[in-house]
């Protein structure tokens, strides 16, 4: 299993709408082939910024099976017109080394 760590940067004052719209669409995302885990978290040091985390059983289920699906489309329909900027995206193993 890994994580994706999408770092997320939201246009000013948009931040409830942004969370809500996460709220909502989250459960089209955890529909995903090889979705585990959808979670946000709020920046506490830098307001309207947030961190996505989301688990896949694979590297491959995300980057070659989930742009394909029609969750993909839909996922991006309802949270990219909030953004600022492309997210930062980094992917690490689930498993940890301690």
């Amino acid at each position: 299993m890994i994580y994706e760590y999408a770092y997320l940067s939201v246009a000013p004052g948009r931040e409830k709408e942004f969370e809500q719209a996460v709220l909502a669409g989250s459960p089209i995302l955890a529909s995903a082939d090889g979705c585990t885990s959808v979670d946000l978290y709020p920046d506490v040091e830098t307001p309207g910024s947030y961190l996505l985390r989301i688990g896949w059983q694979t590297l491959e289920k995300h980057l070659v099976d989930f742009p394909a699906s029609q969750q993909a489309s839909e996922w991006a329909a309802a949270i990219e017109h909030f953004l600022v900027g492309e997210p930062v995206l980094r992917h690490f193993d689930a498993t940890a080394l301690t």
